[in-house]
């Protein structure tokens, strides 16, 4: 079985590429589709809110 943590990080990297992709479609022309900024804004962030987690699952190896 994989380290609990590895999955973790294993799913938030895939959701940051599903995040990427959505934001080249934004930024190639999604900007003039109606709703694109809102949901631009809540990508960005979930895009922080990854790196918020990412940050706490790798903080124990300071200690």
């Amino acid at each position: 079985m994989q380290n609990p943590i590895k999955e973790r990080i294993a799913k938030l990297r895939d959701e940051i590429v599903q995040i990427s992709e959505a934001n080249k479609q934004y930024v190639q022309g999604g900007k003039k589709m109606p709703g694109s900024a809102g949901e631009h804004e809540r990508r960005l962030q979930r895009l922080q809110d990854i790196l918020d987690e990412l940050v706490s699952l790798t903080d124990w190896k300071k200690l």
